[in-house]
């Protein structure tokens, strides 16, 4: 137990200390080398037009450390840069396909993403179980600040913004984590709903912040 006499600083955990692979590898098995590179190349006449020229739903995870990242531009944060105490972990959603010419790689698709932007969190609390860092956040803001952003790509239409509309840089507390969890429900209905697809635009996005040259 914390004793009252600690400060603030003692009772957190700086974002930049907490080991986001370890939440990745909980939540999203697998990463961007893992998943992008496999993906059978194309030449450039066949970049995807339509949904039925991808490839089945991939998950990409990226993590970035303010260790070795800060001032970067925070993917999905409006041009927000990462500090040197913070991190930040980005899942994407993706039916990709990639196109290779002589001088370029390039990833396109539809999809969504989620993520997450840590500057600190309580001591004590599993990073793992965000429903756990979550209620921290809405009971103990001074303790655990965590931020997040919804995105979509390739998508449009009257059903998607029944079920899905994009958050930016929105404060990760109880509300948040259900916020989230209904609209990635949502989002999935309109992808693999077969009337709601129906109803639905999908036209392939090149996603160029997905870097296949690692």
């Amino acid at each position: 137990m914390i004793s009252s006499c600690e400060s603030p600083s003692e009772e957190t955990i700086n974002g930049v200390n907490l080991d986001l692979q370890e939440l990745s590898n909980k939540l999203y098995p697998l990463n961007l080398n893992d998943i992008i590179i496999p993906l059978s190349a194309t030449i450039p006449s066949s970049i995807p037009r339509n949904r039925s020229d991808l490839e089945s739903m991939k998950t990409i995870v990226q993590i970035f450390n303010g260790n070795q990242n800060a001032g970067i531009s925070i993917p999905a944060f409006a041009g927000l840069t990462l500090g040197r105490e913070q991190s930040n972990l980005n899942v994407y959603y993706i039916e990709a396909k990639i196109v290779e010419s002589s001088t370029d790689t390039i990833v396109y698709g539809i999809g969504y993403s989620i993520h997450y932007l840590f500057s600190k969190v309580k001591k004590g609390i599993d990073v793992k179980n965000l429903a756990s860092v979550a209620a921290s956040a809405q009971l103990q803001g001074n303790k655990t600040s965590v931020s997040y952003s919804l995105q979509s790509y390739g998508i449009s239409g009257k059903e998607l913004s029944k079920f899905f509309k994009p958050e930016v840089n929105s404060n990760f507390d109880v509300d948040g984590f259900g916020v989230i969890q209904s609209k990635i429900n949502g989002i999935h209905n309109v992808i693999t709903d077969s009337l709601l697809s129906s109803r639905t635009k999908f036209t392939p996005e090149k996603l160029s912040f997905l870097n296949t040259k690692n």
